[in-house]
């Protein structure tokens, strides 16, 4: 029993008692047992029980009409417990039931003396998504305790002589862009951090410093290279030093840990990421930061981060890989020439986990570069190595629909307009969620305004636009339960196919018929608040719907991560908690809404 209600603690609101109550809760509570089709909460009579299924399923129904469905770690019975008042439901066990029972007594004790507990019955759906974050704390620790120094995190250090002139080492060390010297000795290695150079700016006229020897600190502390990263952060914090020199197996010096990504490290590695980013010099730098984005990822999700703020430090990271890939891959000629864009969710700044690339390049007018096919191979041959999975679609620079000049693209914009088709309004949806990562962004900016103009000349354009957002049915069905039509996802619904193509292609066309410029979904509904198309309320709905998809899918996509399965676009409804299966659906309702206000706004019913 005892075991059983340990289980009890990590699920709301349960979660937010404390161990009075808990002692409390163990010596009234029964573990019960009860067989398919047993009523066991009847309609129109007041429940003596609050119910916690340990295992099993029981429907809420009322004359017949399936209302809703209770799993495992769903509780039942609350709200007519505190109200004292009759069921308006009958609650029937459809798959084997055993549960906790607690006496109505203890439970209204309970929620009298704790508010947080009571006012969970209560919530709303919209006022319980923050509650997604309120997780068992869980952490990569465990990792983290038995990690070693790698080569990510080692910074190189410059190396100079005692002997060699202050000004002569401080060009060398700006040159290699590091933070301090490390100082040669014949009786071993010293160190010269910002302190040192404070103290040299301030004294060395009074004091005759002229050499590194002068200023250096001596003899310095160090650790060996294949020590644990806790024990260095332990041994920084001790002796309170910012730069830790390592050594090797010969005594030599290694490399120098900063305690900035140390602490990034044990945080979320997105500090490091970005440092390391900015001053990779070569593609091996390049992948090796890229590929501790996942990890990154993670973290953040398992502290509770909203995924839209998880999203645009990734958009962010990646912007960076994008340049330093396209610096070190392209032709010097082609930095001018050219731009790399970003299509698609990438556009968007809404691709977490790297479900595929979208990317595109737009050349100069009479810039035709001959080794543009091996170039382009060579570039996603990079983006292979971290893991970014190519397109299905082709929509990459290999492909030259993808890779052409400035005035091809307008050819095709107009082409796309004059005469349009599903396939061809597809195309010009993703080139308006195009973003400008590397090269010259202005052949990237003259695209986007004369897309808006032709659009703006041809307004009749929009309707058309707009009807795909009928391209995919809401997995939500009859009486809110979910419909799951793949046969090979029985029980999984597609996130992105059942509702965030028609919340995102819906604001896109919303977009370009107000003349919006922003790319990323959030920043589009905040401008058609702003432009009066929805209120306040209505927007902030459709931001927290946005949330809810986003955050269901990233934790379906780590976990298939975890396993390594391909990462897709599904979600597995079995596996949520009621709780978790109510914001989906308020999520759903909330997309299915914003549908038909887009439907009715661009009058698709009279569409053929």
């Amino acid at each position: 029993m005892i075991e059983l209600l340990e289980n009890l603690k990590s699920h709301p609101p349960f979660s937010y008692l404390d161990e009075s109550a808990f002692r409390v809760i163990e010596k009234s509570a029964q573990v019960a047992y009860y067989p398919n089709g047993t009523i066991v909460i009847s309609a129109s009579r007041i429940p003596e029980l609050l119910y916690f299924i340990i295992k099993g399923t029981v429907e809420a129904s009322s004359e017949d009409e399936m209302i809703d469905i209770y799993h495992s770690n769903d509780n039942f019975g609350g709200i007519e417990l505190i109200e004292n008042r009759a069921s308006e439901y009958n609650y029937t066990v459809t798959e084997e039931l055993i549960c906790y029972e607690i006496p109505k007594r203890i439970f209204v004790e309970i929620t009298e003396g704790n508010e947080a507990f009571k006012n969970y019955f209560f919530y709303s759906v919209a006022e319980r998504i923050d509650l997604l974050g309120e997780k068992k704390e869980f952490t990569l620790m465990s990792d983290i305790m038995v990690a070693r120094v790698d080569e990510n995190i080692l910074r190189k250090g410059t190396l100079v002589s005692s002997q060699m002139p202050i000004t002569h080492a401080l060009h060398i060390m700006e040159s290699e862009k590091n933070s301090c010297l490390i100082v040669e000795n014949r009786g071993g290695y010293g160190i010269v951090t910002d302190a040192d150079l404070r103290h040299y700016i301030l004294h060395r006229e009074e004091e005759k410093l002229e050499l590194v020897g002068h200023i250096q600190t001596y003899p310095i502390i160090t650790a060996k290279k294949d020590e644990l990263l806790f024990n260095i952060l332990l041994k920084m914090t001790e002796h309170s030093i910012k730069h830790l020199p390592l050594l090797d197996d010969t005594g030599a010096c290694a490399g120098v840990v900063e305690l900035i990504d140390l602490l990034s490290y044990f945080s979320n590695q997105s500090y490091l990421i970005s440092v390391q980013m900015d001053k990779a010099r070569d593609l091996q730098s390049v992948v090796a930061s890229a590929k501790r984005v996942p990890l990154m990822i993670e973290a953040l999700h398992i502290k509770g981060v909203k995924s839209r703020y998880i999203a645009k430090l990734v958009s962010e990271i990646n912007k960076k890989m994008y340049q330093k890939i396209f610096e070190l891959v392209t032709p010097e000629s082609w930095h001018k020439n050219s731009a790399l864009i970003l299509l698609g969710s990438e556009g968007r700044s809404e691709q977490i986990m790297r479900t595929d690339q979208d990317n595109a390049l737009i050349f100069e007018e009479g810039f035709e570069p001959d080794d543009a096919q091996e170039v382009s191979e060579r570039f996603l041959e990079v983006l292979d190595e971290i893991g970014f999975p190519r397109c299905s679609g082709g929509i990459m620079i290999i492909n030259e629909k993808w890779r052409k000049s400035l005035g091809a693209y307008e050819a095709e914009i107009d082409r796309w307009i004059e005469h349009p088709d599903y396939q061809g309004l597809m195309e010009l949806a993703i080139l308006f969620d195009s973003v400008a990562v590397a090269g010259n962004h202005t052949l990237h900016q003259r695209i986007k305004t004369y897309l808006m103009k032709r659009v703006s000349e041809h307004r009749s354009i929009l309707v058309h636009f707009a009807k795909a957002i009928g391209s995919f049915e809401s997995p939500l069905g009859l009486f809110s339960r979910f419909v799951s039509k793949d046969k090979d996802h029985q029980g999984e619904i597609d996130i992105k196919k059942g509702a965030l193509f028609a919340l995102v292609h819906g604001c896109r066309a919303l977009a370009l018929e107000y003349g919006i410029s922003a790319t990323n979904t959030t920043l589009r509904i905040k401008a058609l608040n702003n432009a009066g198309f929805i209120d306040k309320e209505n927007a902030r709905e459709l931001m927290e719907a946005m949330e809810v998809l986003h955050t269901f899918r990233l934790r379906a996509q780590i976990g298939k991560s975890r396993k390594g399965s391909k990462i897709d676009n599904y979600i597995s409804v079995e596996d949520l908690s009621k709780l978790e299966r109510d914001l989906l659906k308020d999520a759903l309702k909330s997309v299915d809404q914003f549908r038909k206000l887009v439907g009715y706004h661009f009058h698709l019913s009279s569409v053929g």
